[in-house]
């Protein structure tokens, strides 16, 4: 089987393979006096709490097993947008809200959506694997900038104004940022959308683990900003 282009540009994801290595340590040991303790990846050694077993069994169980809307439940849509506004203060309706199977897809639709053969999209490094693959999908190109400790590891609007180029449609950022636990400062983040907006360009930002943020200063949603 002839595989595409697009496909043989992507690397591996390799912290999976080490995971899947670990699976496979594990099960050598499991009735050992030595399990293996997994500290790989982002995922607790526990289940989905009770109320979760419970509205997923009698949702179940009331035949709601159906495709939903492709943009997702409106109720659930309505009660996001609600969330949205007591957790940060910002208005954003329910008919620009679009429920994906998990954060991935949701970058993955974003990048389809607007960019195009060519773009170029700056990113900071070190920065989430994935993030630059959902550009090279989408036919564009990840710009990797090399960041420091003294920049929390994020890209700055000064470095974004001096890589932007002929090509460069936006920047991808993830705040707080895997793997290095970092947010954006928002004053900075405000001036790095300025600069993007003076150029005419698309910022997309990454707050899956914004509910980590337990600093008042950190803990703001980019939608904010408009």
């Amino acid at each position: 089987m002839r595989i595409s282009e697009r496909a043989e540009r992507i690397d591996p994801f390799w912290v999976m393979e080490v995971a899947k290595a670990a699976s496979q340590k594990a099960r050598e040991v499991a009735h050992t006096d030595r399990p293996v303790v997994f500290l790989n990846i982002g995922e607790p050694d526990f289940t989905a709490p009770p109320r979760v077993q419970q509205a997923a069994l009698a949702v179940i169980e009331s035949g709601q097993t159906q495709y939903t809307p492709a943009l997702g439940l409106d109720a659930l849509r309505q009660a996001i947008s609600g969330w949205y506004a007591q957790r940060f203060g910002v208005q954003v309706s329910a008919s620009r809200i679009v429920v994906t199977a998990g954060a991935s897809a949701a970058l993955q639709l974003a990048c389809l959506a607007l960019i195009d053969r060519g773009d170029e999209i700056l990113m900071p490094d070190p920065s989430y694997p994935c993030n630059r693959h959902f550009v090279s999908a989408a036919e564009g190109t990840a710009v990797l900038l090399p960041t420091t400790a003294e920049e929390r590891f994020q890209l700055s609007a000064a470095k974004v104004s001096a890589a932007w180029g002929p090509h460069t449609r936006g920047v991808l950022l993830a705040s707080p940022s895997n793997p290095t636990g970092t947010s954006i400062n928002p004053a900075e983040l405000a001036r790095i959308v300025d600069v993007v907006r003076s150029h005419g360009g698309i910022t997309l930002i990454d707050e899956i683990y914004l509910g980590l943020s337990h600093d008042a200063q950190f803990g703001q949603s980019a939608l904010a900003l408009g």
